[in-house]
């Protein structure tokens, strides 16, 4: 290794920072030279002790291939070290995420214990060998975005005509009664640790989960292992059938966010529109059409926000700045489309638009800017929710009066990444509420305008 060049592995690689040390050695957070992506390299002296058990835990992982478990791409080295080369893993352990949290939604609830089945079933079908993981616990479990993923596989088993090949490992508090007694490990301990996940996960969920999901848990963390579910789809499964009770709405694919003036807040609520989606458990990405940049500037002093292939990462947020022509950004895959336009009311900006959130203030001296925006308003109003930012009710009741267009009152917002129980029934009342405003009113009159567009054809 060659710190003063600052490069590794044979000039592969530049080092950008250290991300840590460890009783195996030291971590660096590096970029690889050709292809301008970052990942994380671990160093292990060949004389340290810890060397056989982080080589297959990276063997292990190295044979695995999913979306929830972090990718091995090399395993390399020299007369002194070893140097395993891996996916970056950005974000908050589910422990610190949870500190964080007054409480999480059903949809985030079933995300996250949804995303976990699918890890479990992936190993325990995995082939040649299936895998146990055997220490499953919060602080494993790293939430990236709208991925959860499995780290620290270094107790995991393979499952062979011969048996387990590792010895038995656990947590008091996670693991099941069976792993400290010198039992051999199978799928119904790890069916039994995903159950105590979904325990502590019910615990935050507001508003409270149904007692069908009590049911399941109380299934999967029975003492006796036979009384368990028998695989883990068993159990994706119960949990897939209560989700399809909580009758979710289907959201809309495009939603356009425009002001009344420059500084109205449109931004601001876009971006906090976007977390808050996202934390609901309804996938949305943010795109700024406007010409203030200011997502790289966020980007540029908000150390903790993370690019990948172009979109910026925060907490519970995703989106891309705008990047100008001839740059193609890939469209997400069934996410709502959040589109920041500033204050522009440009006619064709908005021909794709499903829904129009418009943002005026409270303030007296501008009520003229969104009064100016009169004909706008009138010619979308089927597609249109006014926003009084933040909202009183004299201002409301003006805006109301005004435009003859139902008017939803802003809370202050001091950080639109912070998801508290107001923000998230604002949203919840402002796309999910039936009736007239309701998001289900608007799908009405789109598929009967579609009807008639095609009768109109024939």
């Amino acid at each position: 290794m060659n710190t003063n060049n600052q490069f590794i592995l044979s000039g592969k690689y530049e080092v950008l920072r250290t991300l840590g040390h460890g009783s195996f050695g030291t971590v660096y957070l590096v970029r690889h030279q050709s292809l301008e992506s970052e990942r994380a390299v671990k160093i292990i002296p060949k004389n340290s002790s810890s060397q056989l058990s982080v080589l297959l835990e990276a063997r292990l992982l190295k044979s695995l291939k999913h979306p929830g478990i972090p990718m091995i791409y090399d395993i390399e080295e020299d007369n002194e070290n070893y140097y395993l080369v891996e996916e970056y893993i950005r974000g908050d352990s589910l422990e610190s995420y949870l500190l964080h949290q007054t409480f999480i939604s059903q949809n985030q609830f079933y995300t996250f214990c949804g995303q976990l089945c699918e890890i479990f079933i992936y190993l325990h079908t995995a082939m040649p060998s299936p895998v146990l993981y055997q220490d499953l616990k919060p602080e494993h479990i790293i939430v990236c975005g709208d991925q959860v993923k499995l780290i620290d596989f270094g107790v995991s088993s393979y499952v062979t005509s011969l048996g387990n090949n590792f010895k038995t490992y656990g947590n008091a508090e996670f693991s099941a009664p069976e792993s400290f007694t010198g039992e051999e490990p199978s799928v119904s301990a790890d069916i039994y640790s995903i159950g105590k996940i979904m325990e502590l996960l019910s615990r935050y969920v507001d508003p409270p989960l149904s007692h069908s999901i009590q049911h399941m848990i109380q299934k999967a963390t029975r003492t006796e292992a036979e009384l368990r579910y028998e695989t883990v789809e068993a159990l994706r499964s119960e949990i897939q059938k209560e989700f399809s009770k909580t009758g979710q709405p289907h959201l809309l694919q495009s939603i356009a966010v425009t002001g009344s003036f420059p500084g109205c807040g449109a931004t601001h609520f876009a971006l906090s529109l976007v977390s808050t989606l996202n934390f609901l458990g309804y996938p949305a990405c943010y795109f700024e059409e406007n010409e203030t940049d200011s997502l790289r500037k966020l980007y540029a002093c908000q150390k903790k926000m993370w690019e990948k292939d172009g979109c910026l990462y925060y907490k519970n947020f995703r989106g891309y700045p705008k990047y100008g022509p001839g740059i193609q950004v890939p469209e997400p895959k069934n996410a709502i489309r959040v589109t920041d336009y500033g204050s522009l009311t440009d006619e064709d900006a908005f021909s794709d638009a499903d829904l129009i959130l418009f943002l005026c203030t409270d303030a007296l001296w501008r009520r003229a800017d969104a009064i100016d925006k009169d004909d706008f308003l009138s010619r979308n109003r089927n597609r249109i929710r006014i926003i009084c930012n933040p909202g009183s009710r004299n201002s409301a009741n003006f805006f109301a009066n005004r435009f003859s267009l139902p008017i939803y009152s802003y809370l202050y917002d001091s950080d639109p990444f912070r998801i508290t129980k107001e923000k998230a029934a604002f949203v919840s009342r402002l796309l999910f509420q039936k009736g007239r405003s309701g998001i289900f009113s608007i799908l009405k009159r789109r598929a009967l305008k579609t009807r008639r567009s095609l009768e109109s054809a024939e």
